[in-house]
């Protein structure tokens, strides 16, 4: 295995804000090492491909690499996407092409379509791609909002089982806040022995750049 580092980016579902905290995290990484690079290699919905999240990745990088993995028009699940388009997703190249990347990046983040058990087969999920990938670190992106506890405390136990260690919680300030909006990362912090449980605001990626949450994920990674 290279020296370089591999983060991983699941979520406990679709649209929750991992591409936004991507990006922050890519230009805050950007100043400390010299070849950052941002990948979603699957990703549905793709009406508007230079809107795409891997385009935005692209954009928040220092290091570039001719694009590979796959992308699918229509706004489903990327096995039922790739099914319809008479795709197989085959992970073994992904992993293999992403273990060449991290042998000339300092560092490669990854964010995974959708959520952590959000099915690429009908054998295999994302957290058994990440798996696969063998990251150095996992980080598990959630909305502030209620139910959160219960989506995050579940995707924990489940990721246990792949196993996929998850190595610090993400939670990201929704556009619709409830009571629990701000109070279930003290929550979290006391239920779950993670090494990092932070909540971002919700802010333009300029402003989260430079945010202590950002800064405390950049540590972690860099430790």
């Amino acid at each position: 295995m290279s020296g370089s580092r591999l983060v991983v980016i699941a979520g406990t579902g679709t649209e929750i804000g991992k591409t936004h905290f991507a990006e922050a995290l890519l230009r805050a990484l950007s100043t400390r090492h010299g070849r950052v690079l941002g990948l979603k290699p699957i990703e549905s919905g793709l009406l508007q491909p230079t809107a795409s999240d891997s385009a935005r990745l692209e954009r928040a990088s220092t290091f570039h690499v001719e694009p590979f993995g796959y992308s699918f028009a229509e706004p489903l699940s990327p096995h039922l996407a790739a099914r319809r388009s008479g795709t197989v997703i085959d992970l073994e190249p992904l992993v293999a092409a992403i273990d060449a990347i991290r042998t000339e990046a300092d560092v490669v983040v990854l964010e995974l379509p959708g959520g952590l058990f959000t099915p690429l087969s009908d054998t295999v999920v994302n957290a058994d791609f990440a798996r696969d990938l063998d990251p150095d670190l996992t980080l598990l992106a959630a909305p502030d909002r209620l139910g959160v506890l219960n989506d995050v405390l579940s995707a924990l136990r489940a990721a246990e089982t792949v196993p996929l260690p998850i190595g610090g919680i993400i939670l990201v300030t929704p556009e619709r806040r409830d009571l629990s909006t701000g109070h279930n990362g003290p929550e979290l912090r006391r239920l779950v022995p993670i090494p990092l449980a932070v909540t971002l605001p919700r802010s333009e990626v300029d402003e989260l750049v430079h945010h202590d949450a950002i800064a405390e994920v950049v540590s972690l990674i860099t430790s």
